[in-house]
């Protein structure tokens, strides 16, 4: 019989450790996200102020299905508290989901049911559900009957790239003006200096590369007249990235590259490896160099990089899509679906409206200065 195991404390998440990790191996449907390593690691650094939720669907102790929710108190606007539910993780991660063996509704009812008996909330918000998931069309149908406003949209458009067998089929898939200019390009910064794509590895530590990845997503953010979360002074992103990077270059997931100018990185990117796909995160650069367009140049020769190791796709994910179209890409559908409990239909309207509006979104703290750096 189906029973639900609530984990609410943080000693309690790193118990399911090995569960969740041997769970996710015959399960590839979920990405890099949805792993143990990034969730227990986000709610370490930014669990404070909310309450852990993570509902697990066991039957003779296994795990059949997991959610892993987060509940906290908004206020904006003078709309008062709502109480929310969404996904730990929220903003920083790029794909949510829930982690199921077989996508059934009942698991989405069974869910539901719980919160609604133990929990008192007002709102719920899933975002960035990935068009891909196997679950979205069983989410709807289970959403919409239950409760009395569900509101979906489209939140962003994440492109990747199916990876050809060659640079060469590659290259011919980009358009001749995109094609002319990134070989013009390499071959101009070739001319002046010894060019090079390195792992982290081949430069020195994790810790160390990590700085120098910080100082370069800082330059690029400054050159646009923004503050970044790298500073100093703003340890808790740094803290989060770090811890990350650790975890996952244990696993042998950390995609960290950096393009070199005689042995100087001038551009770098925070990726994540995993199930032969490469999660293009978080880029850096120095602003000197952008008259070679490097920024393009560190993906072009990222790209020929997984192709050698046989990796079958290069997500560049949320953020700048007009920008990362110029390599062919594909673009997917992220949604964020959000729904209200009977009662409070005017004032979800009201807040969800307010969600929508650009403006609104970027004076509201919990919408996360980080997703704007991101793109």
């Amino acid at each position: 019989m189906n029973q639900i195991i609530r984990v609410r404390e943080f000693d309690e998440f790193k118990s399911i450790e090995k569960g969740l990790s041997d769970f996710l191996k015959n399960n590839s449907h979920n990405s890099v996200f949805s792993t143990w390593e990034w969730l227990s690691n986000w709610w370490k650094h930014f669990g404070e102020g909310k309450k852990l939720i993570i509902l697990i669907i066991e039957d003779k102790n296994k795990i059949l299905a997991l959610a892993p929710f987060m509940y906290s108190k908004h206020s904006l606007y003078g709309l008062g508290n709502l109480k929310k539910i969404s996904f730990v993780g929220t903003p920083e991660t790029d794909y949510n989901d829930f982690i199921m063996k077989e996508r059934k509704e009942k698991y989405f009812e069974l869910f539901f049911d719980h919160l609604n008996e133990h929990y008192k909330w007002d709102y719920f918000q899933l975002k960035d559900i990935p068009e891909t998931t196997t679950s979205i069309d069983l989410l709807r149908n289970s959403l919409k009957k239950r409760f009395p406003y569900y509101s979906e949209r489209v939140t962003t458009l994440c492109p990747y790239l199916p990876l050809s067998d060659s640079m060469e089929d590659f290259m011919k898939r980009l358009g001749k003006n995109m094609r002319r200019n990134l070989r013009r390009n390499s071959r101009k910064l070739s001319e002046n200096y010894r060019i090079k794509l390195k792992r982290y590895d081949e430069i020195g530590s994790v810790k160390e590369t990590m700085e120098i990845f910080f100082n370069l997503v800082q330059k690029r953010w400054e050159a646009k007249a923004i503050l970044g979360d790298f500073r100093e002074l703003k340890t808790t992103y740094r803290d989060f990235y770090l811890d990350i990077a650790r975890n996952f270059a244990k696993k042998g997931w950390l995609g960290l590259y950096f393009l070199t100018a005689n042995d100087e990185p001038i551009a770098g990117i925070l990726s994540f490896e995993y199930r032969q796909k490469i999660y293009t995160y978080l880029p850096g650069l120095d602003p000197e160099y952008s008259p070679y367009s490097i920024g393009n140049l560190m993906h072009m020769y990222l790209i020929e990089r997984c192709i050698q190791k046989g990796l079958k796709e290069y997500d560049l994910m949320r953020g700048d899509v007009q920008h990362k179209n110029k390599f062919g890409t594909i673009n997917r559908k992220n949604f964020d679906l959000c729904f209200t409990q009977k009662g409070l239909n005017l004032h979800f309207r009201i807040y969800d409206w307010l969600m929508r509006e650009e403006f609104f979104v970027k004076l509201s703290t919990k919408a996360g200065l980080h997703l704007t750096l991101k793109n």
